[in-house]
């Protein structure tokens, strides 16, 4: 007899949870908190995690692979992260992330530590990462090579029991051995029903950009960001369940590909302005094989803003950088 291999010892709870039961995560959640000490900061990662956006970004990059190549004359990936250079922002994407086994894993892929769980009964239907922000201690950045100590916790839980929702900020803290370097804050929503497109009309952005390009991210765009950062969330690469399950139209782009996209062509223009800040807001779903256009305007001395178009001139995703 063939046996369904199932992962997850989770399951979807068709009822709501009572009032003691909210109590009961949302104390769970505010005492939740993990640890990663005595590791390494890597070039590896980042070396990934620049393949992957300058595919998209720089149409006329050179082979990656072919400049590793002893005899090859062209500029070597192993020039651009070096031991003792400082981690891009947004890089930090690629380190510390969740090392859940698979039996600790939501039916839906996505790690379940600080979801709002009890009992392994999911008291949700959908999640979505909607917005986060980074932190940037310019007086003490992270380094390659150096040794990193990293702590997350829920910092805030928000309930609102009237529209099904649960908001989970998660706050990440980057040290090294001088102290902290980085604090970015993820907000994941947890939603009680499958995705709908509301009918109401797109709202069009006609700013004019100071700089702009466009890009088709692919499904292997997704699945390169999806492994690098250990998401295994199934909407980012298994269209049945996305469609079927969730009810998307198509695999959803995940949140660090549009982060990384949107600071690496920031940073392709502005490769030695350092930043103090970068805070973002994902406005609706994009989707792989769509054309997205990234953009970015100085709005003062020290202020840029950074968003992303949908294919209908929608803004999917919303940024501000500070100097």
């Amino acid at each position: 007899m063939i046996r369904k291999r199932v992962f997850s010892t989770f399951i979807k709870s068709n009822n709501h949870p009572s009032k003691p039961q909210i109590e009961e995560i949302k104390q769970r959640l505010s005492n939740s908190k993990w640890v990663i000490k005595d590791d390494i900061v890597s070039t590896f990662p980042a070396k990934q995690l620049y393949i992957t956006t300058q595919s998209l970004l720089d149409k006329g990059c050179p082979p990656f692979m072919e400049s590793l190549l002893v005899n090859s004359t062209g500029k070597n990936i192993n020039e651009v992260f070096k031991l003792g250079d400082k981690v891009p922002i947004g890089y930090s994407l690629a380190f510390c992330n969740p090392l859940s086994n698979e039996y600790e894993l939501s039916t839906d892929g996505y790690d379940n530590y600080h979801a709002p769980v009890l009992d392994c009964n999911e008291y949700f239907q959908r999640r979505m990462w909607v917005s986060g922000s980074f932190l940037f201690n310019n007086n003490n950045p992270l380094k390659f090579g150096e040794p990193i100590n990293f702590t997350e916790t829920v910092d805030k839980v928000k309930i609102l029991t009237r529209n099904e929702m649960i908001l989970a900020d998660y706050k990440r803290s980057f040290d090294n051995d001088k102290g902290n370097s980085i604090i970015e804050h993820r907000l994941l929503c947890y939603l009680n029903n499958v995705f709908k497109k509301l009918p109401e009309e797109p709202i069009i952005d006609e700013t004019v950009p100071d700089e702009s390009t466009s890009c088709k991210p692919s499904i292997v765009s997704s699945f390169r960001m999806s492994a690098i950062t250990f998401n295994s969330h199934q909407i980012h690469y298994n269209p049945e369940y996305a469609k079927n399950i969730e009810n998307y139209p198509k695999i959803v782009i995940e949140a660090p590909l549009l982060i990384s996209l949107a600071l690496q062509f920031w940073r392709n223009h502005n490769p030695t302005t350092p930043i103090t800040s970068f805070k973002y807001k994902i406005t609706s779903p994009t989707f792989v094989n769509d054309t997205i256009k990234i953009n970015f305007k100085k709005m003062s001395s020290g202020k840029f803003r950074v968003w992303i178009l949908k294919e209908d001139s929608s803004v999917c995703f919303e940024s501000t950088i500070k100097i």
